[in-house]
């Protein structure tokens, strides 16, 4: 019997329903796997979200972790909410990760972007730009990287190479820029090198923190995977990016 994975079409006067039948039209989807369309989705208008359309994509995120937890659906794949308006309709998470940890009972989870060879773990999630030097806390990298480093040895037999990024441009510049790469996120990277999970390592797991504006360069470099720690400038994430460069002696 084939897996079968859940799709949720998001609010359906946005993107979600139109990407969902683009992607399963498309021949890049395994045919290994059987796909459902979870939820019942009223009419509306393009860009219009209403607190019908919220409902209705709240309730397809309650049907779909449902058949999940009964193991009717191997995964789920959700697509975008407008958050306002589940807000309006009651909706109590900050986001769909949210609200899958707490209806799975976990409570130990991260939100995880993972594409190719490039993975990223963030540390703060949902918040405003302005919020994030309060909220960046150093047990919290701790927990994010070690929940990374254990995902990443998941996926292969190599040991990660972690770089973490820092918070502020240029990694602060020595403290002129900024004193949380001294005083939080240096001290974070030493435990986790230092932690009974990654101390065993020829080399340490992490390191840094590094420039958060030319992070993107290790996919440059051809990256393995990735994860970061940084407010990113454009978003208001703080992340992990793990960076292992490939041997290069062939060039």
């Amino acid at each position: 019997m084939r897996p079968r994975i859940g799709l949720t079409l998001g609010d359906c006067a946005g993107i979600g329903p139109e990407s969902v039948d683009l992607a399963l039209k498309s021949d890049r989807v395994p045919k290994s796997v059987e796909y459902k369309i979870v939820g019942k989705y009223p009419g509306g208008s393009l860009g219009q979200p209403t607190i019908e359309t919220a409902r209705a994509a709240a309730a397809a995120l309650e049907e779909a972790v449902t058949l999940a937890r009964r193991g009717e659906l191997a995964a789920v794949v959700t697509g975008p909410i407008h958050k306002a308006r589940m807000y309006e309709a009651g909706f109590k998470f900050p986001g769909q990760t949210e609200f899958f940890a707490e209806r799975c009972g976990v409570k130990n989870f991260a939100m995880c972007l993972t594409g190719g060879k490039i993975t990223v773990a963030l540390v703060t999630t949902h918040i405003s730009l302005s919020e994030v030097p309060r909220a960046l806390k150093q047990s919290e990298i701790v927990r994010v990287g070690l929940l990374l480093a254990n995902f990443l040895r998941s996926r292969s037999k190599n040991a990660p190479r972690i770089a973490v990024a820092g918070l502020n441009p240029h990694a602060g510049e020595s403290g002129k820029l900024g004193r949380e790469e001294i005083e939080i996120i240096a001290p974070a990277i030493a435990e986790l090198n230092e932690s009974r999970i990654t101390n065993h390592e020829s080399r340490p797991l992490f390191h840094g923190p590094v420039s958060p504006e030319t992070s993107r360069l290790s996919q440059r470099r051809e990256c393995d995977a990735g994860s970061r720690i940084s407010a990113h400038q454009s978003r208001s994430r703080h992340r992990l990016r793990d960076c292992r460069q490939r041997n290069r002696a062939a060039r």
